[in-house]
């Protein structure tokens, strides 16, 4: 969402567009192989599509920081921060929990009484197994990452730029023993992902000493090794994804930065108005796969020529991109401003 009194960054808006249409295609994926999918370039970018959630979770901590730190350290700034999250969250996320809800009572009511309702409800729960809508995972995170946040509230900003990185180095550093000591049960509270969010804060806290053309030209080799790397080690899960794709993440988003403070691309409306409405495609594309395949439509665009399967993903994905447009203006964005008591511009 953006603030009214902050500059909109387009290539911010780029990233989030092509986080969220990688997500898609990566569960699209399974239908897209039952079809006779077979070009290289979408299978590639299907199979490893769930790395748009780590370029979100560093896109998250950078904006946490851009929309917070210049604020004055008040306990009413933080109470409006943390409500003003809580709608984004919840106000967005619930349409589809009962859409999923009700199609699922539907066409599956078995299969609800093996998922946490509950826990899906108020996302309290980050296992995507026992999830009525499996992506919500993501959003019991940041949901955690803004708690955290709240902390630098009571923190002035000369101290936030000496106290964070302290603090980061010690979450790296407990983070990394936990990893080598697997008698230590694994746990959401203190998860790698955390390390993506507050890479993005850091981001933030530095980006003035990063916006050189050598960082922009270093950042892109360091970021297509550490796709590569984590494609290689298939780094799905814990410290090894972070490390690999959650890098990755980070030196895409700081290039993005750099490209446009350089005036070496800025992404156009096309694109920042897909990003705008990259929660609702990230949320609602689930709800079309599953009308996709439960109408048929999966076994109608199947077929030996590989036209037929390439135009079934066309289909979905411009189906769930011109919704999530129609979405975001007209409903998404109106009742979040109602909703914090910001007048429609």
């Amino acid at each position: 969402m953006n603030h009214p009194h902050l500059d909109t960054i387009h290539n911010i808006q780029m990233l989030r567009a092509i986080a969220a249409l990688l997500v898609v295609l990566h569960h699209f994926y399974p239908h897209y192989q039952a079809m006779g999918g077979t070009l290289s370039p979408v299978t590639t970018l299907s199979a490893w599509g769930f790395v748009g959630v780590d370029i979100f979770f560093v896109i998250s901590g950078f904006i946490m920081a851009y929309t917070t730190f210049n604020k004055e350290r008040t306990f009413d700034n933080a109470k409006r921060f943390f409500k003003h999250r809580l709608f984004r969250i919840y106000l967005g996320y619930w349409p589809f929990f009962f859409a999923m809800l009700l199609l699922m009572g539907v066409k599956n009511p078995q299969k609800l009484s093996e998922l946490d309702i509950v826990g899906s409800f108020f996302l309290s729960n980050a296992d995507m197994f026992h999830l009525l809508l499996p992506v919500s995972w993501s959003l019991s995170f940041e949901l955690y990452f803004y708690f955290l946040f709240l902390f630098t509230f009571l923190i002035s900003k000369e101290q936030l730029y000496w106290i964070l990185p302290i603090f980061i180095a010690l979450l790296f550093f407990a983070i990394l023993y936990i990893h080598f000591h697997p008698q230590i049960p694994q746990s959401f509270f203190y998860s790698p992902f955390l390390l993506e969010f507050f890479g993005g804060v850091a981001l933030y806290m530095y980006r003035a000493y990063l916006m050189k053309i050598w960082i922009f030209v270093l950042g892109i080799l360091i970021a297509i090794f550490a796709y590569r790397y984590g494609a290689e080690l298939d780094a799905r899960n814990g410290l090894l994804r972070v490390a690999a794709f959650g890098t990755g993440a980070f030196f895409v988003v700081l290039c993005a930065l750099i490209a446009e403070k350089r005036a070496i691309y800025s992404a156009g409306k096309s694109m920042e108005a897909i990003g705008n409405a990259s929660f609702t495609i990230y949320l609602s594309h689930l709800l079309f796969l599953e009308l996709f395949y439960i109408f048929g439509l999966r076994d109608l665009f199947s077929g030996a020529h590989e036209f037929m399967p390439f135009a079934g993903l066309l289909l979905v994905v411009s189906s769930i991109v011109l919704f999530g447009l129609f979405y975001y203006q007209n409903v998404e964005k109106p009742i979040y401003q109602k909703a914090i008591g910001e007048q429609k511009r």
